[in-house]
């Protein structure tokens, strides 16, 4: 049983608190660099909550001197007695001093309170901004296949709302662990002292206030995991919505996304009402239940035969216990909160990314461009088949292939398992001789450029989108990068030249504008291995005809693995690999493979209709082979 079920089991408090005390512990492991602003905040806590046990004592004496011990107030009896004039004076000074007594009481009561609250919440925000960090690094550094399971609306809310609910176990749970209790016990102290027959009436329903927190703690534990889960659900919606809101858009679906929102708005609503019933439900009760107990000490006032001070210091001690008590009878509630959330965080901080780096890992430093693919197998986690099977493949340094063959041939796996995104089931993928499980993740990847069909920008300036290839690249640098790209003329006709934001995705482009700056950042990186998984595919005839050329002027001297939808791409290829259902069916060039006349040339009689030597004439765009070709 996992410890959220566990939770959701067992409604006892201290069920609550043992099942929360593993991840509690493991969460206040990273106080450690804050634990004296961490102790001084408990330690104000529990000064605060000493000091206000003597408010009822300071109350006593005032009331006792106020009542009983007041000064004449027939002017006339001083004149007949003027040795009172220095006695009433010493009463007036003693007073004054006892009333001063309680503001400073209360002064510096709230100061303690103002401390303890501050310092808790400064130690739990660092804490949480410690804890985002490193679960947006964890998730940043995960495997591919942890995104392909993982929504990417669940991981925001992993690192928005679910830290926010721990930040709470460390604020309020941690101060009012120590606080209240310590309120609580010597209140009760200080009413003993005062009054011991009086304080056990007074308390003889405290047992009661227990009733109402078990039962509607028991509910709140169901409200708060699916409160924390349609919240989740709430930004996933959102995220998928703004991601994809130009599909929705063009299949008319906002009413369709608008209800999805609102129904998953709705239930967030509900839970959360849910939880608020649950948690504000106890005060009353707990009040009402009190007020029984104040009835019960007017009726002992009334028997023994009480002053009016003495009941007034006494029942003022009372209502100091009402409100931590309340605030005991919430943490339940809060607890399961920050449990759930401590959990589900800790999860993902626990798990094992499936592609690592070994212990002993070398760094590619320098890299020829050799790859080369030994009797490899690869099956997708889940999968029910393998995406490549038994692949054998030496891609030449300095030379450029074109991979072709139909949806699910395996073509895009390649490319995956090159970037080294997925380890192989079995076999090896080696560049220049050497494995790469054995080199470290980013020196490969820092000898890869890629573009891919689907651009991805980021809602920045063009200039930052270029230099994100190469972060230390110099102005010159991206403005030669661009130019090579044949983007510099649009980029300079923008409203603020490279400075122009480019919007989310870098919507406000055109398509072929977006993949000019996608090539531009590849060029930028200077890599000895270019992945292109058909770079060209949104542009027009003129820009294809141009970035062609760019893209002959990046590929001398390296190696180029290209995706070709498009014959122009493959004619320029030194080889093409003709894939098929994650096998090689043929390799050669585009003459010797036509004439073949195997399956690569009824992908190409498909597209054309017509001999090879009229379209090596022509030199026709092949737009999309594989949507004409069927995947057996």
């Amino acid at each position: 049983m996992s410890e959220s079920q566990a939770v959701e089991a067992k409604p006892s408090f201290w069920q609550t608190v043992r099942v929360g005390w593993r991840p509690y512990r493991r969460l206040y492991s990273y106080v450690k660099p804050y634990r004296v602003r961490f102790v001084l905040g408990i330690a104000l806590g529990i000064a605060s909550g000493l000091i206000s046990s003597a408010l009822p004592l300071v109350l006593a004496k005032v009331t006792s001197i106020v009542f009983h011990g007041g000064g004449p107030t027939d002017p006339k009896q001083f004149v007949a007695n003027p040795s009172m004039l220095n006695t009433g004076a010493k009463v007036t000074s003693s007073i004054l001093w006892w009333c001063l007594a309680i503001p400073a009481i209360m002064s510096v009561r709230s100061l303690f309170a103002y401390g303890n609250v501050f310092c808790m919440s400064w130690v739990s925000n660092r804490v949480v901004t410690d804890i985002r960090d490193k679960l947006f690094t964890k998730m940043l550094y995960h495997s591919m296949d942890f995104f392909n399971r993982m929504h990417s609306g669940f991981l925001m809310s992993r690192i928005t709302n679910d830290t926010r609910g721990m930040q709470a176990a460390l604020s309020s749970v941690s101060s009012d662990l120590f606080r209240q209790p310590v309120t609580i016990i010597s209140g009760i102290g200080v009413l003993l002292y005062m009054d011991w027959k009086f304080t056990l009436v007074a308390m003889v329903l405290f047992p009661s206030c227990l009733v109402p927190i078990a039962y509607y703690g028991k509910r709140a534990r169901k409200a708060v995991q699916h409160e924390q889960e349609d919240m989740g659900q709430m930004v996933v919606t959102m995220q998928e919505t703004f991601a994809g809101i130009r599909v929705i858009k063009s299949f008319a679906r906002e009413k369709h996304q608008e209800d999805l929102f609102r129904n998953s708005n709705r239930l967030q609503f509900e839970n959360m009402m849910r939880m608020t019933m649950s948690m504000e439900a106890v005060g009353p009760l707990v009040e009402i239940i009190a007020a029984f107990g104040v009835g019960l000490t007017l009726l002992y006032i009334y028997f023994a035969n009480l002053s009016a001070a003495r009941f007034i210091a006494l029942n003022a001690g009372i209502v100091l216990l009402y409100e931590p008590i309340k605030t005991l009878s919430k943490m339940h509630v809060i607890m399961q909160r920050s449990i759930q959330a401590t959990t589900e965080v800790f999860a993902i901080m626990d798990s094992k990314r499936s592609v690592q780096d070994a212990a002993d890992a070398k760094e590619l430093r320098h890299c020829a461009g050799l790859i080369e693919f030994d009797d490899l197998t690869f099956r997708y986690a889940g999968g029910v088949s393998d995406a490549v099977t038994n692949l054998n493949l030496r891609i030449e340094p300095g030379k450029s292939y074109a991979l072709v063959g139909a949806s699910g041939a395996g073509k895009s796996t390649i490319l995956s398992l090159i970037l080294r995104l997925y380890d192989p089931t079995t076999g090896s993928v080696r560049v220049d001789g050497q494995d790469l499980r054995t080199l470290t993740q980013k020196s490969l990847r820092e000898q890869i450029g890629l573009v891919t069909q689907e651009t991805f920008l980021f809602h920045d300036t063009i200039f930052k989108n270029i230099q994100f290839g190469h972060l230390e690249a110099t102005v010159e640098e991206v403005y030669a990068a661009a130019r090579t790209a044949f983007a510099h003329d649009f980029i300079i006709a923008q409203p603020q030249g490279y400075e122009t934001v480019i919007g989310d995705k870098g919507c406000l482009l055109s398509g072929g504008q977006q993949q000019r700056l996608a090539i531009a950042r590849a060029l930028l990186k200077n890599a000895p291995i270019l992945l292109l998984d058909e770079a060209t595919s949104s542009l027009d005839s003129e820009s294809e005809k141009q970035i062609q050329q760019a893209l002959e002027t990046l590929a001398a001297g390296r190696t180029v693995i290209a995706i070709a939808h498009r014959l122009s791409t493959i004619l320029s290829a030194d080889q093409i690999v003709v894939m098929d259902q994650g096998h090689i069916k043929e390799i050669g060039t585009h003459s010797e493979l036509l004439e073949k006349s195997g399956y690569y040339r009824r992908l190409y009689d498909m597209q054309f209709n017509r001999d090879g030597e009229d379209a090596l004439a022509e030199t026709p765009v092949l737009e999309d082979v594989e949507a004409l070709v069927p995947s057996a």
